[in-house]
């Protein structure tokens, strides 16, 4: 049985040890929001049609259909963060897969961003509050999970690298157990976020369609 009081007091000495990549990562995450939001007010006259069609089509299809398979949906949400937590902990391994790993960070930024930014820049007040109910509530748990996994990624990799060319000693099964350990109670956490994602948000996002729809 799980110590939860343990694995509190670790991830935060973790994340003590580890704070400059956190910062880092947090400031990499920020940026990639940043140029999404940029990103947007850059759109072609044109691209910015096809995506008011593409997103009035959404509202018009959501309505009441939101029911629609939401087992479907969240073994989809469950398996794309599960990808996402397997892709950080084999660029991890690699070493020299680690420069990889803040452009991950900074692409999901950077979906998040442009996507928040184009609801608010075409809906306005609504728009802001679709965003909150669509990227909000699984993300709250997507983020922190995201920045923790990459943080471990560079960390077992940093040391790793110094293992092999600086011939600093390291017991690499116990380090490389604590690895894996951690990504993989991230991984359950990203799981949770999945189900956040396919139940709840989409509940969210239906009441607040139906609002925009009406109003």
């Amino acid at each position: 049985m799980f110590n939860l009081k343990r694995i509190g007091d670790s991830s935060l000495q973790f994340i003590q040890r580890n704070f400059h990549i956190f910062l880092f990562l947090t400031i990499i995450f920020i940026s990639g929001v940043i140029f999404g939001s940029i990103a947007v007010k850059m759109l072609s006259y044109n691209e910015k049609g096809e995506l008011i069609n593409y997103l009035s089509s959404f509202f018009q299809g959501f309505k009441d259909e939101l029911i629609l398979q939401k087992g479907i949906l969240a073994q989809q949400a469950i398996l794309y963060n599960l990808k996402m937590i397997i892709i950080l902990w084999v660029l991890g391994v690699s070493v020299i897969g680690m420069p990889l790993i803040p452009v991950i960070v900074f692409l999901r930024g950077f979906v998040i961003g442009f996507t928040a930014s184009f609801l608010i820049d075409e809906l306005a007040m609504k728009g802001l509050v679709f965003a909150a109910a669509s990227i909000l509530p699984h993300n709250l748990l997507v983020i922190p999970v995201l920045l923790l996994s990459s943080v471990a990624g560079i960390a077992f990799s940093f040391n790793l690298f110094k293992s092999r060319f600086l011939n600093l000693p390291i017991n690499f099964v116990q380090y490389f157990f604590g690895y894996s350990t951690l990504m993989v109670l991230l991984a359950i956490v990203s799981i949770g976020a999945g189900l956040i994602e396919s139940f709840l948000t989409p509940t969210l996002m239906g009441v607040v369609t139906k609002l925009i729809i009406n109003g």
